[in-house]
């Protein structure tokens, strides 16, 4: 089947959960992926994965995601959950995604006509191999003018804040998009020479001196903040050319069943409306937006893969609309 034109093709491994006695799929870039294609975002996904057919493959292929894969003997990585303990254990150090071989990927070909390559600071990390195939990627998207959106994603496990960001700095260039935490960015803002922000406030003002610095069309910080109650309330801030765009005064409210993947799903909002999907030119504050309502609807369900469709968020979007008008706080339960 030959590769859809102007699709997201987002490159990253896939490993599979253990959390309460069910196994589910997860990974960054893989959810990214699953969630773009329920909305029907045309969108690749690129890995490695055994020569048997896995879960990971089954649910990517349900959710509509185009494969491009690369078979290995080895098995897939695994991460188990403990709620009790709120903690992440990471078993993918014999993976076959930390074992690929870098020549297999013919970035050329697999990114030809595609809009927008999507990875992590999580690849660089795994190993020679995996470092060596996430440089290619960004050289041919660079050479090919794919849009490129990094989510910084860093994992203390897989090393420190300092040796990921000797990676991504000098290739700040490159990214149309890049998405930092807000503990990743007071991080960078003290590597960078800047006081280490102590308050939101500053912390603004942290991801707008970033941007001016490396010049980076969207540079994006995604927030969540626990209620009494039991719910958090989410929202996001967008630094472009142009200025800031904070969704905080029109932040969701809702009480996630899953903690995990809700990044992935605001990265997969913000670049199905920066895609132009149906609408015609979007803002950044409009792509903010939409990730915000698809992050809190994926976490509805268990599991990192979102399970929205586009009829759902289209929904959820009109009646935001509708809380705006009337000054209200969209919540979701």
């Amino acid at each position: 089947m030959a590769a859809p034109p102007g699709r997201i093709v987002c490159f990253g491994e896939a490993m599979l959960r253990e959390s309460d006695g069910l196994v589910t799929p997860g990974g960054a870039e893989f959810n990214v992926a699953c969630a773009l294609a329920r909305i029907e975002t045309s969108t690749a996904w690129v890995s490695v994965l055994p020569e048997q057919e896995t879960i990971i493959e089954s649910t990517a292929m349900e959710a509509g995601v185009y494969l491009e894969l690369q078979r290995s003997s080895k098995d897939v990585g695994r991460y188990s959950i403990n709620r009790e303990m709120m903690s992440v254990s990471y078993d993918r150090s014999e993976s076959g995604f930390a074992h690929l071989n870098p020549a297999d990927f013919d970035w050329r070909t697999l990114l030809s006509g595609a809009r927008w390559l999507v990875m992590s600071g999580i690849t660089p990390l795994l190993g020679e191999g995996p470092r060596s195939a996430w440089g290619g990627a960004l050289t041919f998207a660079e050479l090919d003018g794919t849009l490129i959106a990094m989510d910084l994603n860093h994992r203390p496990g897989l090393g420190t804040i300092d040796a990921l960001w000797d990676i991504i700095r000098p290739r700040m260039r490159m990214f149309n998009v890049l998405i930092l935490s807000a503990e990743s960015l007071s991080q960078i803002a003290v590597l960078e020479g800047m006081n280490k922000p102590e308050n939101y406030e500053e912390n603004i003002e942290a991801l707008a001196e970033l941007r001016r610095r490396f010049l980076i069309p969207h540079l994006c910080c995604t927030f969540k903040r626990p209620e009494t109650d039991g719910t958090q309330r989410r929202w996001s801030v967008v630094a472009h050319a142009f200025g800031l765009d904070s969704t905080e005064q029109d932040a969701i409210v809702h009480a996630p069943v899953e903690a995990l993947g809700g990044g992935d799903a605001w990265l997969a909002g913000f670049l199905d409306a920066l895609s132009e999907h149906g609408h015609g030119p979007i803002s950044p504050l409009i792509g903010a937006m939409r990730g915000d309502l698809l992050a809190a609807l994926s976490q509805r369900t268990v599991g990192d893969v979102s399970l929205v469709r586009r009829e759902e968020l289209d929904a959820f979007e009109e009646q935001r609309k509708w809380n705006q008008i009337e000054n209200r706080t969209l919540t979701i339960r």
